[in-house]
């Protein structure tokens, strides 16, 4: 019967009208009327009327021959009033019962019918949500489909009524695992119904959001791609719709799981971005049930965006909302299966396997949550160490999860629990692990953020069954496997970073040198993205660990393959990647800009709220980062763009040697090797056969730690003896196994009154040691030793990487520079005092005069340094320097007013800077964790603009750095003044005449090194 809007206004108005008069049981009569007309604020005027009328156990008298069955519904809805207020179950039971009997007395012409049937499906779906009871869900349906079967065609009840059905049969389908029904419902019910013109907009975005949910479902059953995208339109619109309240909060939640979804399948870090900002724009639910599945979802997602991106924040954020719904369960009912799910994902530690196993216990035997709960049983158990129960609850999980994500997911865990079981005496069926991973890997997109995992572990199977078998294709299908892993785009970077490393190792097994170079460069191009911006500074080091050596192994296998050139290319690709895109931005903007001054105006802009880090919030920062990427990507589609900001050619790099060549001295577990790139493009190998990790790691650690005791307090006069004889042991080995090799390649000599210019590029420990310096002296005043060494040979410079040589020379030493010098004797908090910072102060006035402007005691500020830099070409710095190996970006320079930091000098993009002279300690030592990194204040100052770093190693000698500077300031001068052209000789004379003051004491006169042209 279709609704008649002629008569269904007069009912309404019928009612209001008896309702000014507080005619209750007549406004009743009429309202009823009129929603059974089909008036769309019918059914709101009655709920109002008998959750109101009266006193609880009041009789409510109607004016209309039958009452009994709205008395039975009015008394209903007081009973639930009444357990809504108080939480005493038996009073909900009171409503069901009632609600029952008003049903079954109500004549079918009665209008009120419609609503009494609506009564009774919510109050059974609500008894459901606290006990769990199956029957009570089947009863629910039951009635939901009657209640929308008596609507007529067009009436506005029908989209709530579909709603609640639809979501109905999800939970059916859940608790039953049968996708039939569900989808029949929405296929004949469900989309039909939104095409139906009309109904409030809140009951149609409900039905939006209860689709979306159901046709997640079912796209996982499926898998279905459609299915999936028509779940995040809905789920969008519904969002769309909604503004607060529980229905904002379902239809958010629906959303952020469609997208989580989707996001996990595509490996799509812009789905799991959104998914998240859906859910932290929600308001706060009326409810426990919704809030505590809205904090499931978002908990989720952080973990998994965590483990996509490798972002520490994410996992702490995990962990606050881990909490939020921990309090949230304590109000949902105590053992609700649903509840208990939740609790699982909410705990840890002995806990997580209590509440899996309660919840396990609750689950109806098909319930399609058995798995998901089972997976989580089994990681917990594996946790704790207790490994057989893992394996015995993993197989479980993995025979109950037949197809889709579950089927993913169970079989992954299984492989993951079954790897090194047997090494516990857990029984390991023979090809189980590896049928596992198989399985996994077939029901898994190769995009899926997982695929990596997956089939990392099916090559570590075959790789197993080939240590045993000795069956040559179980190797071949492992690296083809690895390979597999390594190439899936959606995986995280760690995942496939380990994938690479195992590829080449495996490669490498099978003397395959060929492919196992191909593996190492794709290490080392993954090793790149850990510098992408929307990975804080602490991130992105913690994320580099992993891969640190691949850079260097990759360049061994170049040049035991006969192909130096590209050698160079991936030492310059994997080093310094958290500076790296810094010095090709400068060049690739100032092209781009004159082509496409709008995008690179928004790049520019971009990377300077990116460089702000602690200072920017999490989720913006992951927003600016995207939209670079999205841009970088647009800038390479441009004519002659291709190659923006990607890693530099040999033929690009080669013009570093131009003025003298760069030795790049390469350590690397396969072999060790100084490269040298010579002027003209030349390159040439000289093979280090006496130099190893081992043994350099072992001659830093003893260098580091002798200089290190020298600094601490109550250090004594035997230990600063030992010191120097530990630098001249160093300088002594870096001389026969690393300098002289490169000198007689170089047919250079070793002494030289004119001596040329040579760059150095160490790596790995080798990065800490002077080898500007290596040579033998003499130790002691009676030691007729005859000195012999680089100093002698060449003017030594270094660099951290061959484009920051390339962009230092592009630009011209300025005339008439002004120098800015920041001086500070006694930081005020805890340093030790440097008088001889004045004497420093003195010497500058004296040489530089009208050019020296000078920031010293009280005016050392952060601040006045950032106001005054851009207006100098040139910086002293006299003060203390800082290092924290620990943290290494937190390093810096210590001022008045605090410590000004890497990223602080990094982030001033000084456009006319050209030199800067570190009289401070430790400014060109990095950390040990992340030698090639070159995360120190000499490298931060060359990003800032600085062509010219004169720094230090260690700590240097109060009265030893006033002469020093000095005499540098004084070699620099020319016929029109100072200038910066010949800085690394003016450092190599002044250097020179203190190490013939000293001669036999290189603690002295070492630790002063210069980086740059």
């Amino acid at each position: 019967m279709p609704v008649n809007e002629g008569e269904y206004g007069g009912f309404h108005r019928s009612g209001v009208r008896a309702l000014g008069r507080q005619q209750y049981a007549e406004a009743f009569y009429w309202f009823s009327r009129a929603h059974a007309a089909g008036h769309p604020e019918a059914a709101d005027q009655i709920y109002r009327l008998v959750h109101t009328a009266g006193k609880p156990g009041e009789p409510f008298f109607v004016w209309q021959p039958m009452t009994e069955p709205v008395v039975l519904y009015a008394a209903a809805a007081r009973s639930y009033r009444e357990f809504t207020a108080t939480g005493d179950v038996d009073l909900l039971d009171r409503a069901v019962t009632l609600n029952r009997e008003s049903v079954r007395a109500a004549s079918s012409g009665l209008p009120a019918r419609t609503l009494m049937l609506a009564s009774l499906r919510d109050v059974l779906n609500d008894r459901y949500d606290h006990r769990g009871r199956t029957a009570d869900l089947v009863e629910a349906l039951g009635v939901a489909y009657e209640a929308l079967n008596v609507l007529p065609t067009g009436h506005y009840a029908r989209l709530r009524a579909t709603q609640v059905l639809i979501a109905l049969e999800h939970t059916r389908y859940r608790a039953t695992g049968d996708a039939a029904p569900l989808r029949t419902a929405v296929e004949a019910i469900g989309r039909p119904a939104l095409t139906q013109p009309g109904g409030a907009p809140k009951d149609r975005a409900a039905l939006e959001s209860s689709l979306c949910g159901a046709l997640l479902s079912l796209a996982e059953v499926a898998d279905e791609d459609p299915l999936l995208e028509e779940a995040v339109d809905l789920g969008r619109a519904a969002v769309g719709r909604t503004t607060s309240g529980d229905a904002d909060v379902v239809s958010r939640n629906n959303l952020s799981f469609a997208l989580v979804t989707r996001g996990t399948r595509r490996g799509s870090l812009d789905d799991l971005n959104a998914a998240i900002e859906v859910l932290l724009a929600a308001g706060a639910a009326d409810t426990a049930k919704h809030a505590s599945e809205a904090a499931t979802t978002l908990m989720a997602a952080l973990h998994l965006r965590a483990d996509v991106t490798g972002r520490a924040a994410d996992r702490r954020d995990a962990e606050a909302v881990g909490e939020y719904l921990r309090e949230a369960l304590r109000g949902a009912p105590a053992g609700h299966p649903q509840r208990l799910v939740q609790e699982t994902v909410a705990v840890h530690g002995e806990a997580a396997v209590d509440a899996a196993r309660r919840a396990l216990d609750a689950l109806p035997p098909a319930h399609v949550e058995r798995p998901f709960v089972a997976v989580l049983l089994a990681q917990a158990l594996n946790a704790a160490g207790r490994r057989s129960e893992a394996v015995e609850v993993a197989r479980q999980a993995a025979a109950l999860a037949t197809g889709g994500r579950l089927a993913v997911d169970a079989n992954r865990v299984l492989g993951q629990v079954l790897m090194g079981a047997d090494e516990h005496g857990v029984v390991v069926r023979e090809g189980e692990m590896l049928a596992a991973f198989t399985t996994a890997a077939a029901a898994c997109d190769e995009t899926d953020v997982v695929y990596a995992q997956v089939k990392t572990g099916q090559a570590v199977a075959l790789v197993d069954r080939f240590l045993r078998d000795e069956d040559e294709s179980d190797r071949r299908a492992a690296v083809a496997a690895f390979r597999a892993a390594t190439e899936a785009r959606g995986s995280s970077v760690q995942d496939r970073l380990f994938a690479a490393q195992c590829w080449a190792g495996a490669a490498m097994e099978a003397d395959d040198r060929a492919d196992a170079l191909v593996a190492a460069c794709a290490a080392v191009a993954l090793l790149r993205e850990f510098g992408w911006a929307g990975l804080d500074r602490d991130d992105q080091v913690q994320s580099i660990r992993g891969g640190k050596a691949m850079p260097r192994e990759a360049a061994a296998l170049a040049i035991a393959t006969g192909q130096p050139e590209l050698a160079v290319e991936l030492l310059e690709q994997g080093r310094s990647v958290l500076w790296g895109s810094t010095l090709h931005l400068r060049a690739d903007l100032a092209a781009l800009a004159a082509h496409d001054p709008a995008r690179a105006t928004e790049l520019e802009r971009l990377r300077a709220a990116l460089n702000e880090d602690g200072r920017l919030d999490q989720e913006k920062r992951l927003r600016l980062a995207r939209h670079w990427q999205r841009l970088v990507c647009e800038v390479r589609e441009l004519p002659g763009f291709a190659g923006f900001l990607g890693p530099a050619a040999f033929d690009d790099l080669a013009p570093a040697a131009a003025e003298g060549p760069v030795v790049i001295v390469n350590i690397s577990a396969i072999r060790c090797d100084a490269i040298l790139v010579l002027p003209g493009g030349g390159i040439d190998v000289v093979e280090l056969p006496d130099v190893n990790v081992p043994g350099i790691d072992a001659v830093a650690n003893t260098y580091l730690s002798h200089l290190a005791a020298t600094t601490e307090p109550g250090a004594t006069g035997l230990t600063r003896e030992r010191a120097r004889h530990t630098v001249h042991d160093t300088l002594e080995w870096l001389w026969k196994h690393i300098a002289r090799p490169v000198l007689d390649r170089l047919a250079w000599p070793t002494e030289s009154t004119t001596p040329p210019r040579l760059w150095w590029c160490p790596t790995a420990s080798l990065t800490v040691l002077p080898l500007h310096a290596a040579g033998r002296y003499p130790r002691g005043t009676h030691d007729r030793t005859e000195p012999v060494g680089l100093p002698y040979a060449a003017v030594s410079s270094y660099t951290t990487t061959l484009s920051a040589l390339v962009d230092a020379r592009r630009r011209p030493a300025p005339a008439d520079p002004t120098l800015l010098a920041v001086a500070l004797t006694d930081t005020e908090r805890g340093h030790a005092m440097l008088p001889g910072v004045a004497a420093e102060l003195r010497a500058l006035d004296e040489i530089l005069g009208r050019r020296l402007t000078v920031l010293a005691e009280d005016a050392a500020t952060s601040a006045a340094v950032r106001q005054q830099l851009p207006a100098h070409a040139w910086a002293h710095f006299a003060c203390h320097g800082w290092l924290d190996m620990a943290a290494p970006a937190g390093s810096g320079l210590c001022l008045r007013d605090g410590d000004l930091n890497l990223l602080d000098i990094a982030d001033l993009q000084l456009d006319t800077a050209d030199l800067a002279f570190l009289s401070a300690c430790h400014t060109r030592l990095g950390a040990g964790q992340l030698p090639d990194e070159a995360v120190h204040t000499a490298a931060a100052l060359r990003i800032a603009g600085f062509r010219h770093v004169v720094a230090t190693l260690w700590s240097i000698n109060d009265q030893a750095a006033p002469q020093v500077a000095a005499a540098f300031y004084r070699h620099l001068a020319g016929p029109d003044g100072p200038t910066s052209a010949d800085a690394a000789r003016a450092l190599h004379r002044a250097v020179g005449e203190l190490r013939v003051r000293h001669p036999t004491d290189p603690t002295l006169w070492v630790p002063f090194v210069h980086d740059g042209p």
